[in-house]
C-alpha cells in the first residue's frame, strides 16, 4: 500500500499510530518515504490519498489482506487513477465485493 502526505517548505511532522499492545510485538513494518518535486508528474493530484498509475492493477483498501484483514473504520481517503496516455476509458471489475455490519450495530 502507499499512501502521499502533502508537505510544506517548513519542517513536516508525520505521526502515526502503527498496530496495538497485542500486535506491536508480534508485527514488523517497512516504511518507505520518498519525497516528490511539486512539478514532477508522479506527483499526486490534490486530495488523493493513494494514486495509482499504469494501465492495469488492482486497488484494495487499506489492511485488505487478500479478504482477510479487519475493516479500519473512520478512513477518509480518496484512491484516484491515472488516465494514461492513447486510452480513453477505464474498466472496473471485482472478483468480490462484501460488506457486514460492525458487531453491536443495528442493520438498517
Amino acid at each position: 500500500q502507499h499512501m502521499y502526505v502533502p508537505a510544506s517548505d517548513q519542517c513536516n511532522i508525520l505521526n502515526g499510530n502503527i498496530g496495538s499492545a497485542s500486535t506491536a510485538a508480534t508485527s514488523a513494518f517497512t516504511i518507505k518515504v520518498t519525497q516528490i518535486e511539486c512539478t514532477s508528474k508522479r506527483a499526486a493530484p490534490s486530495g488523493c490519498t493513494q494514486y495509482f498509475t499504469g494501465d492495469s492493477g488492482t486497488i484494495e483498501t487499506y489492511n485488505y489482506n487478500s479478504g482477510n484483514g479487519v475493516l479500519l473504520a473512520n478512513q477518509d481517503y480518496s484512491a484516484c487513477i491515472r488516465t494514461e496516455r492513447t486510452y480513453c476509458a477505464i474498466c472496473y471489475w471485482s472478483t468480490s465485493f462484501k460488506m457486514s455490519v460492525p458487531a453491536g450495530a443495528a442493520a438498517a
